[in-house]
């Protein structure tokens, strides 16, 4: 994944924090909309901005060096800092209106600033590979046209990435706070560079999407050219029907006739309905367990690497180690927001509701909440095995280890470090207890315990074909991929073409 995506999903998680954070100080319900990420130069920042503007400096301190600001309008200073320090309405409302910023309103104003910027740290501390910590330094009140380009005032003219975000205090539009922090410390200004020369940044980002709704559907619907793929590895015989090998693993494969054959699109359709039945089956236990309702709806369920599960993994989260019995072998992992696991096992523990609110808020998983999360995490673990024992043939059992917190974009994908580096397949649900929403639960299986290895050949091919033909933009909605065009050989080549019938009709293909 570029640099810039993996900072961009860090300052999503930064807007979730500082949403929390400055709803708690003010005491107030502070929303902040869904943001926009860019790179510009000071030019392009100050001839977006509005008119009057309050700046908060901000200092990069630890591993990365340099300096950023918090950028709002002045109306909206005075309206943070006078809800904090509790002006009357109609007060506050002819304060706004005429713009008196007081001393005592910067000083209000000033220690909202100071929560947006701990709540980043706290973010970066826990999901950024450096050692970086945001201070909020002092602030000034200032006219965007007025600043000059070329001054090293209020901030240098280098290049920044910004993060905009709509405001809401208390059911009240205001208007956009800008989080601007240097990029080159980031890393992000090389990112820049590496764009496609000639393509436009809308041109580039459309086509990013086109191929990534293509993969998607390949992974979703295209197991006809796991086949294919599969064939050019001599795995597939001639009627299409992907053969595994006998042995477990590689080293115990054998170069004869395959023992077992296995279409691997309706195996796959059979493993997605025992994992929905497993979450079904999890929630009413849990329900029991707890005694109010738990409800998990299964997202998805998909082939992915090491890699690729932590760039979506989100935010810090508990993961459950489990180990995998029966007809399987090494590790499954289960992954929940440390909030969900804090705020399951204080309802089991039964922690009064403004406790729980607060230890939820802290991400307080205290020897009490974790030792109660540990009892739904058995729960879980023997809800899977019960189905998977009773409705798969390899019979699998779960059984739960160890449990551990986790900062997924701090986890090095490339080795065994915290999780095995092998092929897995996810299976994403998303929890709800009595109506309160608590997020994805993601469990993660080998792949090779479920027979669904071969899928992620799809993920390789992907690239591959990424790489060496265009990809053909799919309609909106559209479920059907455009042929694959085969590449073509070399005038001089002497080989005799491969020719490869896929079909799931046996007759047909004999």
């Amino acid at each position: 994944m570029k640099a810039r995506e993996r900072f961009d999903k860090l300052l999503h998680a930064c807007r979730v924090r500082i949403q929390e954070e400055v709803s708690a100080l003010v005491g107030k319900p502070f929303v902040m909309g869904e943001p926009v990420f860019r790179q510009a130069s000071k030019e392009e920042l100050f001839a977006e901005a509005g008119f009057k503007e309050v700046l908060a400096h901000i200092r990069l301190e630890g591993e990365i060096q340099g300096a950023g600001c918090l950028l709002v309008g002045i109306r909206d200073a005075i309206q943070i800092g006078g809800t904090l320090i509790m002006l009357p309405e109609s007060e506050l409302d002819n304060v706004v209106a005429s713009q008196e910023y007081s001393e005592e309103l910067q000083d209000s104003y000033g220690e909202v600033a100071n929560i947006i910027c701990g709540a980043a740290t706290v973010t970066f501390e826990e999901q950024y590979p450096k050692n970086v910590r945001l201070v909020r330094m002092e602030q000034e009140v200032l006219v965007p046209a007025k600043v000059v380009v070329e001054s090293d005032q209020p901030i240098a003219d280098v290049p920044y990435y910004i993060m905009t975000a709509p405001m809401q205090l208390d059911g009240r539009e205001l208007g956009s706070l800008r989080l601007i922090l240097p990029a080159e410390p980031f890393g992000l200004v090389a990112e820049a560079a590496k764009e496609q020369p000639g393509q436009a940044p809308a041109a580039q980002g459309a086509a990013d999407a086109a191929a990534g709704t293509v993969a998607e559907q390949v992974v979703g619907e295209e197991t006809g050219r796991i086949e294919r793929q599969a064939a050019a590895d001599g795995q597939v015989d001639p009627a299409g029907v992907l053969s595994r090998p006998s042995g477990e693993g590689a080293a115990g494969r054998s170069e004869g006739p395959a023992v077992r054959k296995r279409d691997v699109g309706k195996h796959r359709k059979r493993v997605d309905e025992l994992l929905k039945n497993s979450m079904t089956r999890m929630a009413e236990e849990v329900s029991a367990l707890l005694g109010g309702t738990l409800q998990v709806t299964l997202l998805e369920n998909l082939a992915v690497t090491k890699e690729t599960f932590l760039e979506q993994a989100g935010g810090k989260q508990i993961m459950t180690r489990m180990d995998i019995r029966g007809g399987g072998g090494g590790n499954g992992y289960l992954f929940v927001e440390v909030k969900s696991a804090v705020y399951l096992g204080g309802c089991l523990i039964m922690l009064p509701e403004g406790e729980l609110e607060e230890t939820v808020r802290n991400e307080d998983l205290g020897d009490d909440a974790r030792d109660a999360y540990g009892e739904v995490t058995n729960i879980i673990a023997g809800a899977f095995t019960a189905v998977f024992e009773e409705q798969y043939a390899a019979k699998l059992g779960f059984v739960k280890v160890s449990m551990e917190p986790v900062a997924p974009m701090k986890v090095d994908a490339d080795s065994d470090e915290v999780f095995d580096n092998r092929p897995y397949y996810l299976s994403l649900g998303r929890m709800q207890y009595n109506g309160r929403d608590l997020g994805r639960m993601q469990l993660l299986i080998p792949a090779e315990d479920l027979e669904l290895e071969a899928l992620l050949l799809v993920e390789a091919e992907t690239d591959q074909a990424a790489e060496e033909e265009p990809v053909a933009t799919a309609t909106a909605g559209s479920k059907t991929l455009a042929p694959v065009q085969p590449v073509k050989r070399q005038e001089d080549s002497s080989e005799p073409p491969d020719i490869l019938v896929y079909t799931d009709d046996d007759d047909e293909a004999d």
